[in-house]
């Protein structure tokens, strides 16, 4: 995906590998709370500034969403041959916990205030991963709705490819808002149980 394509589009998009690397460069794309324009990706190397800080929004995603995101990242496995994956709780949670952490710093990344990665975060609320991956994203509510953040982790090829790890079962996926309402977070984790 290039800028030329989605230039109005105001979102940035970032996937984590599987092997977590620790940041080389800490990226900050801008200090103010817009967004940039076009689409900003990284690969978890640093921090990108998306909005202010503060009090963010933050819940859970129904579970008609959660279906929806299952059913889509299903349909994008399918595609490649892939079994289907599963929804878990302590996914979800750790989703829901990285999506608000990033809204109520303004800021994607796949640190959190307390870990150093999706791996870190799961096994704390008491998951045994073999393998895990994150796809995050922030962007305007306006245009960066649930199914927006699907369609675009899909046109990504980094994104996909950790759908696409074959290995993975389960999944889980949160969304905060930014304390203005204006910027939605969002977290994906894929992850295989031993």
């Amino acid at each position: 995906m290039t800028r030329y394509m989605i230039a109005a589009m105001l979102l940035a998009l970032a996937a984590c590998s599987p092997a977590e690397q620790p940041p080389e460069v800490s990226t900050v794309v801008s200090s103010k709370s817009a967004m940039p324009r076009g689409i900003l990706r990284t690969d978890g190397h640093g921090p990108v500034l998306v909005s202010v800080a503060g009090t963010a929004l933050c819940g859970s995603v129904s579970a008609a969403e959660a279906k929806i995101a299952l059913n889509h990242s299903n349909a994008v496995r399918a595609a490649a041959a892939l079994p289907p994956l599963r929804l878990d709780a302590r996914l979800t949670k750790a989703a829901e916990q990285q999506a608000c952490d990033m809204a109520s710093r303004g800021v994607m990344e796949h640190r959190g205030r307390a870990s150093a990665g999706p791996a870190m975060r799961i096994k704390q609320l008491g998951y045994k991963p073999k393998i895990t991956a994150e796809n995050i994203a922030a962007g305007a509510t306006s245009l960066f709705d649930l199914e927006g953040a699907l369609r675009q982790w899909e046109a990504s090829g980094a994104h996909r490819q950790n759908t696409n790890i074959p290995q993975m079962e389960e999944m889980g996926i949160g969304r905060a808002l930014s304390p203005d309402g204006r910027v939605a977070y969002w977290s994906v984790v894929y992850s295989d149980p031993k």
